[in-house]
């Protein structure tokens, strides 16, 4: 099986999204995916797909997205036996609603790049000292603040970082420390990363992993 099609969430956000429960404080709306970082270190990932009975049936759907979990859950790009489960799935005739929680982030990384398409070299998250396939660059800024810092300075730091081509909105239980110019963050913390695809967008966050 060609994990499925690059993965359910991949063929999800090709179909296009609506609106869904929210995750913490991220309200998800049309053309949104949301990321939501625990403490320590674990991810829940939403995404809310229009739903196109040309493609899918609600039952076929499920089945293929339980395969697919368990499928990773075997693979050895996870962590551990039970690395990503379903926190939510709901579908009616117009949408279908999807919540998957990861262990670790490196869980979540590995499935992300290895069964929902996204490239090595486009998507990253976890500690700074690790990242070996993104480029860091460009001017960072403090949430709710005129202080900026280098990229250069990001690099040296002991935190963990998000980095992304793909517009996300997302949200930490620890401290978000910079994020990149052509980043949001609203007043409840929530950043959303840049629209424009093949731009590069960075999140550096304070929450302790291992």
């Amino acid at each position: 099986m060609r994990k499925l099609a690059l993965g359910i969430v991949a063929i999800m956000m090709a179909i296009g999204l609506v609106g869904c429960n929210p995750m913490g404080d991220i309200e998800l709306n049309t053309g949104d995916s949301g990321i939501y970082i625990e403490d320590d270190g674990a991810i829940s990932y939403g995404s809310c797909e229009r739903f196109d009975k040309k493609y899918f049936n609600e039952d076929q759907l499920e089945k293929q997205i339980d395969t697919e979990v368990n499928d990773f859950n075997k693979s050895k790009y996870s962590s551990v036996d039970d690395a990503c489960s379903i926190e939510q799935f709901k579908a009616n005739s117009k949408e279908a609603n999807l919540v998957l929680d990861f262990v670790t982030t490196y869980d979540f990384k590995n499935y992300m790049i290895n069964y929902a398409g996204f490239v090595p070299d486009g998507f990253y998250i976890g500690p700074i000292s690790d990242n070996d396939k993104c480029e860091i660059k460009g001017t960072f800024k403090k949430p709710h603040s005129k202080e900026t810092v280098t990229a250069k300075e990001v690099k040296k730091m002991k935190d963990c970082i998000l980095i992304t081509y793909t517009p996300f909105k997302v949200q930490t239980n620890g401290d978000i420390k910079y994020i990149s110019t052509n980043c949001k963050i609203d007043d409840d913390d929530v950043v959303s990363t840049s629209p424009n695809k093949g731009e590069l967008s960075y999140i550096v966050y304070d929450i302790d992993q291992e």
